[in-house]
């Protein structure tokens, strides 16, 4: 699963970052799975880096919350309860809502006019149903929001749940019709800010936020769904992503 979800690292670019947004992004859109266990050599072998490397790229990811390290077992990707989806939502709608009606209050035209143009590519990705590309551009968005409103400590709190929102954005637009009616919602949304009634553009992006919320936890019980008909007797094989990506590669 690992070597065909991660691509070899070509220098002179910066390896270590390139080689941590390979395996954040393969986590993120779920070509590793939730479980797998990252095993050291296989990540080098993959990604073409060194082991101190990879052991930057995990304390990175560990970090991020997207891996946990236990003592014997090694570095493994995290999966999220629906409790650990919950509460995340809960929080992304708190702030993105505060920070949509700080922006409508506060901003120029012109900041307007960016939001609009960001937005413009969001509709353009969807058209080809880039998951990926919506995904960097929605934190463009609120990257855009932050640098108006200049609110550091929700610039904090998004920093450290990014990696999450974004794997459970993923989920959530695996959903069909989730992509369309995300679009109508931003629509929804703009026509608040241009209107400059900050309060209708929280509560419309709050909404937003609790739709996706209720499509990311369909979608993760879906998963857990077919976890359990793959292993019908609730003995679950731990998955090891790398031996499979790799094909076992022997090194006797």
């Amino acid at each position: 699963m690992i070597s065909g979800a991660l691509g070899t690292l070509a220098p002179p670019q910066l390896v270590r970052e390139r080689a941590f947004e390979e395996v954040r992004d393969a986590i993120i859109a779920g070509r590793i799975a939730p479980g797998a266990r990252l095993i050291e050599r296989e990540l080098c072998a993959a990604l073409g880096v060194s082991r101190a490397s990879v052991r930057e790229v995990i304390r990175r990811l560990e970090a991020e919350r997207l891996v946990s390290v236990e003592p014997r077992k090694g570095p493994t990707v995290m999966a999220l309860t629906r409790k650990d989806a919950t509460e995340i939502y809960e929080v992304r709608a708190l702030l993105e809502a505060l920070l949509i009606e700080r922006f409508t209050d506060v901003a120029s035209g012109d900041e307007i006019a960016h939001l609009e143009g960001i937005f413009t590519e969001v509709r353009a990705a969807a058209a080809s149903n880039a998951v990926s590309e919506i995904v960097a551009l929605m934190l463009r968005v609120n990257d855009h929001l932050l640098d108006v409103v200049r609110h550091d400590v929700a610039r904090d709190l998004l920093r450290q749940l990014n990696a999450r929102i974004n794997f459970l954005r993923v989920r959530a637009m695996a959903k069909p019709g989730r992509i369309a009616a995300s679009l109508e919602e931003i629509g929804a949304i703009l026509d608040a800010v241009r209107g400059r009634d900050g309060a209708r553009a929280g509560e419309l992006m709050k909404a937003s936020v609790e739709h996706a919320r209720d499509a990311a936890l369909e979608q993760l019980a879906l998963l857990g769904s077919h976890r359990e008909r793959d292993h019908p007797s609730g003995r679950r094989r731990e998955p090891d992503g790398s031996r499979r990506a790799l094909g076992h590669r022997d090194s006797r």
